[in-house]
């Protein structure tokens, strides 16, 4: 089991590029890159969190993932399992279902 999200942008995203900048071979996810399955036909990433990964340290090491898949790739950001687009009034709530695990 895991806890999933999708990051989804209506254009190509240079994953190149993104993995440069946000990836790293210590987190505690994975990516799993989506071509053509974003918004009207763009991008998307998937983010995998393997369920036993859940906990305090894979939330400081996402959370700073999901702002810049926000601000840098202009990705809407979704919690797979609240259904939940992830905003600046819900940041906790994000965390709370990952933690809930």
């Amino acid at each position: 089991m895991a806890f999933n999200i999708i990051a989804e942008a209506d254009k190509n995203l240079d994953y190149q590029k993104l993995y440069k900048q946000v990836y790293s071979e210590d987190l505690n996810f994975d990516f799993i890159p989506m071509p053509g399955l974003g918004l009207n036909g763009g991008d998307a990433i998937g983010i995998c969190i393997p369920l036993n990964k859940a906990s305090e340290e894979t939330w400081a090491q996402l959370k700073p993932v999901l702002k810049k898949l926000k601000s840098h790739f202009n990705c809407d950001v979704y919690d797979l399992y609240g259904g939940q687009k992830l905003g600046l009034f819900n940041i906790d709530t994000f965390k709370k279902n990952l933690l809930a695990r």
